[in-house]
């Protein structure tokens, strides 16, 4: 059942961008962007410590779960995996973003 997006505004949230490296074995690679969840006219938006902001695309709003203790999580109270297209390079700048 999907999470009231009301019950979101003003949360710990952690966006999961999840870039598939290899199908077959199973490999992937993950990023993580921590912040603040805002909601706007039915859009959810993370908002980190430093005013950046990712839009969670429309389709991934059901994915939106609350946090199941995962350390990637960190202290986030919902998270939600985003799939990033395979041309998209993900970058780490700070070991928090891990």
């Amino acid at each position: 059942m999907p999470i009231p997006l009301e019950k979101l505004e003003g949360r710990k949230f952690c966006v999961v961008f999840v870039k598939v490296i290899d199908a077959e074995k199973e490999r992937v690679q993950l990023q993580c962007m921590r912040g603040r969840a805002s909601v706007d006219r039915g859009r959810v938006s993370c908002i980190d410590a430093n005013g950046n902001a990712f839009q969670l695309p429309s389709i991934s709003l059901t994915n939106i779960l609350p946090s199941d203790g995962t350390p990637i999580l960190k202290d986030a109270e919902f998270y939600c995996l985003v799939r990033v297209d395979e041309s998209i390079g993900l970058v780490t700048r700070d070991p928090d973003m891990e």
